[in-house]
């Protein structure tokens, strides 16, 4: 709202020739850097970057939303399924973002900007015009990830122009990648390559969402021909889809800007090495990462409601021990889990495997891991997480007759298979046991505080942060929206989709020596199969073994960054890897006459389900943007 009042107050002080008191024109705001500046901060922050604020559901204010402590409960991760929790599911309309009041401010300096380029010099002046192309592209990458084809608008509108030149038509979705495309190649021309300003756009951010637009774009045009939409009008028209003899096109665009990104200053994080498992926790909240390109940062000393504060911790940490606020919401599944070179949890025989210890389920684990979940034993703000599932007096069957925890199975007999709540015991042969843990799953409870599975999220989570201070809007984190670990990805995929397998592994090599994971190539299987290693799902494609494991790489290393949705989303697997998707946990369970432990995969207690439909991967163009813009149709497949 500020930035469209000031956009009205430019033209109207200029066309009436008046000067009024308070009022910021043109020359104040583009005849200077500060004022451009200034005109900009308004403008970066409403970019659509999905970060601690970001409610994945249904709400007319997702990046800006009014209760937004609530945004852990409804993340993109919780709506997706990526973490596990009761409270949201996916939402396939979405919720109408359209974003061209702040598309108009760009262009508004876009066009006003060189009636003061004599106030600059050269360098400042490209710097400052390639900047405003840099955020049109994210507003538009926020609009064609969601809409496909949308209107292309380079010129302010005049509101009082003849209607038929203000309903602009959809573009086609080829043409509004291809956008997305030319501004950010511009911003890259033009922009400075310094790097000191925290939070402000130069070459290399640029370079960054290029390389991630263009892996999407390329994606979208190889996929889209499986998703049955070619009799829709919208896919006719080339608004939903693009041809895939395009792919190519796109990838080597997401390839030439990932060579950009790795001339910079970058690297892979590495500050906390020897500890792989702390190095990587710690790339996520070291203000000096060497890895980070591009942070969204929060201030605790900013004034509340003014969406500088988050409730990241208070909403992954359980309280009273590392939380004063409600306690988690969310915990990663054992989907996830297990992409993590798990140790074994059943034995060739088929019975459980026994743990001394319940936190041995760590031993072997990728350090990426353990940094981006908490197991049992792990220490957080002077407490040790203690985490269980029940109690069997005696387990003498196979795993799998436990039936993934169904209380019908003869193994889960009440009287063999004790469940609790919060700080329940029982007695067996005359030692007092607690059921659960401290952390453990709750009976007595719902979904708040809850541990869902033997694991809590780590990543992003402040340890330094006091126990009593861990409440909602304390939390001051930066958001990383772009790193070094992501453009090598987005180069892997896109090599590997352009034939250049050998190239491509070569930076998935990279991310899994800093993981200190296994360095391996699978061997450059081409041997295909339409099976993806989440949920099993039955992709409506084949592709070839090594492209899963390239996919897989990008769920384990970048696991809670808000990416996944939008992977499966482009990948078109949605609908099928979230066809009844229902979680699974690891649960752990202290088998009484044998003083062991041991883990099952079981699923969720409540059978909480997630199902996408096709109709995800086109949003509708806003109903209410059709009522004043006929020419927006037709609409997406499916509505």
């Amino acid at each position: 709202m500020y930035i469209s009042i000031l956009c009205f107050g430019i033209f109207s002080c200029q066309d009436l020739n008046l000067e009024p008191k308070g009022m910021l024109g043109g020359p104040e705001l583009f005849g200077n850097e500060y004022g451009v500046k200034k005109y900009f901060a308004a403008i970066y922050n409403a970019l659509p970057i999905e970060d601690f604020l970001y409610y994945g559901t249904n709400s007319n204010n997702a990046y800006r939303p009014d209760n937004y402590w609530e945004a852990g409960k409804n993340s993109l991760g919780n709506m997706s399924g990526e973490f596990f929790n009761t409270w949201v599911q996916v939402d396939n309309d979405g919720f109408a973002y359209w974003p061209y009041d702040r598309i108009r401010d760009i262009n508004v300096f876009i066009q006003s900007f060189p009636e003061y380029q004599v106030n600059y010099t050269a360098e400042v002046y490209n710097n400052l015009l390639g900047e405003a192309h840099f955020l049109r592209a994210f507003f538009y990458f926020g609009l064609a990830k969601r809409y496909g084809g949308v209107p292309i608008i380079k010129e302010a509108q005049d509101p009082l122009a003849p209607v038929e030149t203000l309903e602009v038509p959809r573009n086609s979705e080829y043409d509004t990648w291809k956008f997305i495309y030319e501004d950010l190649t511009f911003a890259m021309e033009n922009m400075s390559t310094d790097i000191d300003e925290t939070g402000r756009a130069n070459k290399y951010v640029a370079a960054a969402l290029l390389s991630r637009t263009m892996l999407y774009a390329g994606s979208i045009a190889k996929y889209s021909q499986y998703l049955g939409f070619q009799g829709e009008a919208a896919t006719s028209a080339g608004m939903a889809g693009i041809d895939a003899s395009k792919a190519d096109e796109f990838f080597q665009y997401c390839v030439d800007a990932g060579k950009v990104v790795e001339t910079g200053p970058y690297a892979l994080y590495t500050r906390g090495y020897p500890d792989k498992a702390k190095n990587f926790a710690d790339l996520f909240l070291d203000a000096e990462s060497s890895e980070s390109i591009f942070i969204k940062s929060y201030d605790i000393t900013a004034p509340g409601n003014n969406r500088l504060r988050h409730s990241y911790d208070a909403l992954m940490c359980p309280q009273p021990d590392m939380s004063s606020f409600v306690g988690a919401e969310s915990y990663p599944p054992l989907d996830f889990m297990e992409l993590y070179d798990m140790p074994a949890i059943v034995n060739p025989d088929g019975t459980p495997v026994r743990f001394d210890h319940r936190g041995d389920i760590r031993n072997g684990m990728e350090p990426r891991a353990r940094g981006t979940m908490y197991f049992d034993g792990d220490v957080l703000r002077g407490k040790a997480f203690d985490i269980q599932r029940g109690i069997y007096k005696n387990f003498d069957v196979l795993a799998s007759d436990a039936d993934q925890g169904s209380p019908n199975a003869p193994i889960n007999n009440p009287n063999n298979r004790i469940l609790g709540g919060r700080g329940w015991t029982t007695e067996i042969n005359g030692t007092t046991l607690n059921i659960t843990g401290a952390h453990g799953n709750f009976e007595d409870q719902g979904g708040e505080n809850n541990g869902w599975g033997s694991a809590f999220i780590r990543k992003y989570v402040d340890p330094d942060r006091a126990t009593s201070d861990v409440r909602e809007y304390r939390s001051d984190q930066h958001w990383v929206v772009f790193r070094l670990g992501e453009i090598y990805l987005n180069t892997a995929e896109a090599l590997y989709e352009l034939g250049s397998r050998d190239e491509a592994f070569n930076y998935i090599e990279k991310i899994r020596e800093r993981a200190g994971a296994t360095i391996t190539r699978p061997a450059l299987d081409q041997s295909t199969s339409n099976i993806g290693t989440i949920n099993k799902a039955n992709y409506p494609y084949s592709i070839e073994k090594s492209l899963q494991f390239i996919r897989d790489e990008r769920a384990r290393e970048l696991y809670g960054e808000n990416h996944w949705w939008w992977d499966l989303r482009r990948w078109r697997t949605a609908d099928q890897v979230l066809n009844q998707f229902r979680h699974r946990v690891l649960s752990s369970y202290y088998v009484a006459d044998e003083g062991k432990y041991i883990y099952l995969d079981e699923i969720n207690r409540i059978n909480r389900s997630w199902t996408a439909s096709k109709q995800c991967y086109y949003e509708p163009i806003p109903w209410g943007e059709i009522g004043k813009n006929r020419n927006l149709l037709p609409q997406n497949p499916l509505y």
